[in-house]
């Protein structure tokens, strides 16, 4: 498990969902194995005990018959996790500001950018309301204030399966921006920003 270092120097926080993917692919091998174990199970009922083959029936498929299916279900859902879980970025917080981080770039929002720091309601995600103006090149940004998703914290729905790295990111927020973090949540029922 990786654990965020939170150091005078700032907050780093890792992808979540990065973090999460050696359960994927653990998840994804066991169910490369049960399918394996579903396909002798089919082979046994039809052939030996439907058909009425002889227990040698089980071995004509062969090593590669048995493996081939699973093989091909676990590489073609195996990559895309693969690029799913690189585009995630990490977070890093310091006194530049809030930053994006992927293994070749990063993406830095300035604290002289940035309004407010909020979550959304079940605090899975931070969210960052930009000044007017601060994102040139963006429809409407010198009209009206933008709203930046950051950082996925985890689990959207089930709130235990979530790190708690929200108090974490309050406190470097506050460290290196005091009263830039609302508590209120990000409720896109019911504000607009």
């Amino acid at each position: 498990m990786t654990t965020p270092s939170n150091t005078t120097e700032g907050l780093s926080l890792p992808a979540e969902r990065a973090r999460r993917g050696g359960f994927y692919l653990g998840l994804i091998l066991a169910a490369m194995l049960c399918l394996v174990f579903l396909e002798l199970l089919v082979f046994f009922v039809v052939g030996v005990l439907i058909m009425g083959e002889d227990i040698e029936f089980l071995g004509e498929p062969g090593v590669a018959g048995y493996l081939g299916l699973p093989l091909l279900g676990g590489v073609v859902t195996l990559l895309p996790l693969l690029v799913l879980v690189r585009r995630h970025p990490g977070l890093r917080i310091d006194s530049t500001g809030m930053s994006k981080v992927w293994p070749r770039r990063t993406e830095t929002v300035q604290w002289a950018d940035i309004d407010e720091i909020r979550f959304n309601s079940r605090r899975s995600y931070l969210l960052l309301v930009l000044k007017a103006g601060a994102r040139q090149g963006k429809p409407n940004a010198r009209d009206k204030r933008t709203l930046v998703l950051l950082h996925s914290l985890g689990h959207s729905l089930w709130r235990r399966r979530r790190p708690a790295h929200a108090d974490l990111i309050i406190d470097a927020s506050e460290r290196f921006a005091p009263g830039k973090y609302t508590a209120e949540p990000w409720n896109p029922g019911k504000a607009r920003v």
